[in-house]
């Protein structure tokens, strides 16, 4: 069964990197849950954080919780995006979840345009077609100010990666860029009828 959480923008803290918790593994789910949205799922590595499983399982038997969230760059890599979730019931329990623009990019436009992100806990290799009905809690990241500034974020980010590979002029390179984008929020702006 999957939950819903309720979630609130967190006022602005900085990332406490005893929070971090790896993404092993990502993955969409769409379905009535979601409101027929494709929304993205991170798989993400709690061996060392069993209160992350703890608040998955007991979404299980109580009914939905709340959480802050924030969303953020990374001041000393401009590749790095966070999201810090401050889940306050029905356990009290910080995660920040990192993404590489360059590698998961698709990931944080996804989950900022479908206002929404599963998360499930897991272990290293664990993927979501080895086990589809694995708990796991939907959060609502509905759009804050970060929302504005992601588009410029990933142009930007992605555009020099592309000069990198490719030696391309510069407004080449931001229009290959626009065109990931476009082509990127095709495929995840599907929406099943509900």
């Amino acid at each position: 069964m999957i939950k819903r959480r309720t979630a609130k923008r967190l006022t602005k803290r900085a990332l406490d990197p005893a929070d971090i918790v790896p993404v092993i593994a990502d993955g969409s789910i769409t379905g009535p849950a979601a409101d027929g949205r494709m929304v993205p799922l991170v798989i993400i590595d709690t061996t060392i954080r069993p209160e992350l499983d703890e608040l998955v399982r007991l979404h299980r038997h109580l009914p939905p919780g709340d959480v802050t969230y924030r969303w953020g760059q990374a001041e000393r890599d401009e590749d790095l995006i966070s999201l810090s979730l401050s889940f306050v019931r029905p356990i009290a329990v910080r995660a920040a979840l990192m993404f590489s623009i360059e590698q998961e990019g698709i990931i944080v436009d996804n989950a900022l345009n479908s206002r929404a992100i599963y998360l499930q806990p897991g272990r290293p290799g664990d993927r979501l077609k080895h086990d589809p009905h694995r708990p796991k809690i939907l959060i609502e990241v509905a759009d804050d100010d970060f929302r504005e500034r992601w588009e410029d974020i990933v142009v930007r980010r992605l555009a020099k990666v592309i000069r990198r590979r490719s030696r391309i002029p510069r407004e080449g390179a931001r229009w290959l860029a626009g065109q990931w984008l476009a082509r990127s929020r095709e495929i995840t702006g599907f929406r099943l009828p509900t």
